[in-house]
């Protein structure tokens, strides 16, 4: 079991990029042939290989980038929800494990994976979407939330494919400040909550708000505001007394002591929250690293919390809120961009199905690798410590 690696959505940073959807004529672009062929091409490119004879656009990457050395794989899968993810592993390590279903159904799957493994070090990319949920028209698949791990050079290039590839629409996702301090909310509404068995200061353990001035001087960059976890639990009390702050306990807490201290408004046009940094999750306007969430003892579970801990809820909602913000149907998209406003998106029931115990398995032995592949992933995901160079890119 010590074998089973993460899951990809968690422990490393990611760019954020939102995609139209895929244009692929008649060939599903999740089947099995279609991933292979769009691994191959990529590879090729990435490669800078020749394609029936015809020199690619790009000249590749080992050129520009030599100590990675050459490109060994270039991989597309299909990826489900974390029971699948361990399911398909635990069968690898594990021969009693053969009646696991392994495969997952392209009506289940929340996308693709793509992995790049070099020499020296490995790359991937998520392509991604809510199943329950995420619709497009016939020839299309939609796979709104592109999450990418990749040094520029090879990024570009990956970019440049789908773009090329699908007639898409691929650009950054801007999340705005109301969307950053909203995932903060969401995760305190989980944890603080009757039936949670988590407390929000160990999960959030030290919490750090960066403010940005990018409208209002260019002398003065961001302002990093460190609360120990000991305090926050007050915060959200004193946020709970407020008035017009039910939903919002923690900003609005927040706000009145940098008003009262820093003579700082919180609410000013000109003043945006940037960043937040805790051990759950680093989220920026652009990019994000989301840890495994802690599980519920399987004991209390069953019992009291059968649709998972706190940390898993708040999983969960931060991934369906996030694939609408891609979508283009989030609640934080400027009005021009917002199609639909909804507090929350209904889950599907592969994302809602829970099996804490395997979970558990997986979260507990992410740091465990004993292959040149897995070598290569911990080189690119650093040490346990979240910090500022965790989230610089790769």
């Amino acid at each position: 079991m010590a074998d089973i690696p993460p899951y990809p959505l968690y422990g490393k940073s990611y760019l954020l990029y939102r995609v139209s959807s895929l244009h692929h004529v008649a060939t599903p672009l999740l089947s099995e042939l279609s991933l292979k062929t769009h691994a191959k091409r990529l590879g090729e490119q990435l490669k800078g290989d020749k394609v029936r004879g015809v020199e690619v656009d790009f000249a590749g990457t080992e050129d520009a980038l030599p100590n990675l050395g050459p490109l060994e794989e270039c991989a597309w899968d299909l990826i489900g929800d974390e029971d699948a993810w361990i399911d398909r592993h635990r069968q690898l390590v594990d021969p009693d494990a053969s009646q696991l279903t392994t495969v997952v159904s392209q009506e289940q799957a929340r996308g693709v994976q793509v992995s790049l493994e070099y020499e020296k070090q490995s790359y991937n990319a998520l392509l991604l979407r809510d199943p329950g949920v995420t619709t497009a028209p016939d020839g299309f698949t939609a796979l709104p939330l592109l999450l990418v791990k990749m040094p520029s050079a090879i990024r570009d290039i990956f970019l440049n494919y789908l773009r090329t590839s699908f007639d898409a629409h691929v650009a950054p996702l801007r999340l705005s400040s109301a969307f950053v301090t909203s995932s903060l909310e969401t995760y305190f509404r989980h944890l603080s909550a009757d039936t949670s068995t988590h407390s929000v200061q160990d999960v959030i353990r030290q919490l750090q708000v960066q403010l940005s001035f990018p409208n209002a001087t260019t002398l003065l960059r961001h302002v990093d505001v460190t609360i120990a976890g000991r305090d926050v639990p007050g915060f959200l009390s004193r946020g709970k007394a407020l008035k017009h702050a039910k939903d919002t306990p923690f900003t609005a807490a927040l706000a009145s002591y940098l008003r009262k201290h820093l003579a700082l408004d919180l609410h000013h046009p000109k003043v945006q929250i940037s960043r937040i940094f805790c051990a759950s999750f680093v989220l920026g306007t652009d990019r994000l690293k989301l840890m495994a969430p802690d599980i519920s003892d399987a004991s209390i579970a069953d019992s009291d919390v059968p649709e998972g801990s706190a940390g898993e809820l708040a999983v969960r909602d931060f991934y369906a809120s996030l694939v609408k913000e891609a979508t283009g149907t989030g609640k934080f998209l400027p009005e021009d961009f917002a199609v639909e406003r909804r507090s929350s998106t209904p889950l599907s029931a592969a994302s809602a199905r829970v099996d804490r115990r395997k979970r558990a398995v997986s979260n507990a032995n992410a740091g465990a690798r004993t292959t040149k592949r897995s070598k290569g992933r911990d080189k690119e995901n650093g040490g346990s410590e979240v910090g500022d160079e965790e989230m610089a890119d790769a």
